[in-house]
């Protein structure tokens, strides 16, 4: 098996970088000991499309969805603004040390969610 190579940023950092989804993304495929290109297989989607998410860039809602089902995530839908259009839960902010951005309490009180 070939070396894959781990990033160094944190979690919290990448979300302040590239947003909070691909930062979940990224971290909860690292949980997983999963390469780009084992997630891309599993999937059913290219390589190009995981690197684009994790970098914060646009995909597919059908390729979102695939590598969300790959990964145990599920995507919810709130009516309301959330300030910088996507948020996660808390749960996932403190478990993939995402820092509170802004609109996730809303999120969480929509969802029922403490």
């Amino acid at each position: 098996m070939a070396l894959q190579r781990r990033s160094r940023v944190p979690a919290g950092d990448r979300a302040v970088e590239r947003g909070p989804l691909a930062a979940v993304v990224a971290a909860r495929r690292q949980e997983l000991d999963l390469s780009q290109s084992e997630l891309a297989d599993l999937a059913g989607v290219a390589r190009g499309p995981v690197v684009r998410l994790e970098t914060g860039r646009p995909v597919s809602l059908e390729t979102l969805f695939a590598i969300l089902e790959v990964l145990g995530l599920h995507l919810h839908l709130v009516r309301g603004a959330v300030p910088d259009g996507i948020s996660v839960s808390s749960d996932l902010a403190k478990q993939y040390s995402v820092a509170a951005v802004a609109g996730a309490a809303a999120v969480d009180e929509a969802l029922g969610d403490d």
